[in-house]
């Protein structure tokens, strides 16, 4: 079982025995309210995932609602990866045409590939559990490429990408609320697919 913040397996209260727990309980009673935010992504890419296994789909894509012109893209393998990629594309009637004929895999490339990176976003979920962030020297680490050209990998590791830790927090939490909000698209467009 994973920790709500980070990829860290969780302790067992077995392990630690009743003392250091009733120590750690102390500790956190004392600090106040302040308390680990929950990443909103990883119950989005739990509700597109169930729903891309469901539908038997390893491929979706949609426009994206209220934003004119940008469109969202997901590739899933399952236990593994959900690659997810939205952007704005030249040829917005060809992925429009190609949405509406269920190419989402084609959509996918396409944006992927597009040559207008301005406002691409793109993810690499590394077990399709939404951006978390890991802890440094871990294998399954989420990263971000925004614009076509910056990179951030969630892995910890503020120093040798050059960031402060509220910069890399910053990041971390805009990235987790817009992947959120495409997820929540997607799970929408495989819902409609479903349906007659």
């Amino acid at each position: 079982m994973y920790n709500a913040t980070t990829r860290a397996p969780r302790p067992s209260a077995r392990r630690w025995g009743l003392p250091v727990g009733i120590l750690a309980l102390s500790a956190v009673l004392s600090a106040g309210t302040v308390q680990a935010r929950p990443f909103e992504s990883a119950d989005a890419a739990y509700n597109l995932t169930r729903a891309l296994d469901s539908a038997g789909l390893n491929a979706i894509a949609a426009a994206v609602p209220d934003e004119p012109a940008i469109f969202v893209a997901a590739l899933y393998e399952p236990g593994r990866n959900l690659l997810v990629v939205s952007a704005t594309h030249p040829s917005g009637e060809v992925i429009s045409s190609a949405i509406a004929m269920h190419r989402h895999r084609e959509v996918y490339v396409n944006l992927l590939g597009t040559p207008t990176p301005q406002g691409k976003f793109y993810v690499r979920d590394a077990n399709a559990d939404g951006i978390l962030s890991a802890l440094p020297g871990s294998d399954d680490v989420d990263v971000l490429q925004e614009n076509g050209v910056r990179q951030t990998a969630f892995n910890g590791d503020t120093e040798s990408q050059g960031l402060s830790s509220s910069d890399y927090d910053a990041r971390l939490a805009a990235a987790d609320a817009r992947y959120a909000h495409l997820l929540t698209v997607l799970a929408s467009a495989v819902r409609d697919t479903r349906e007659p």
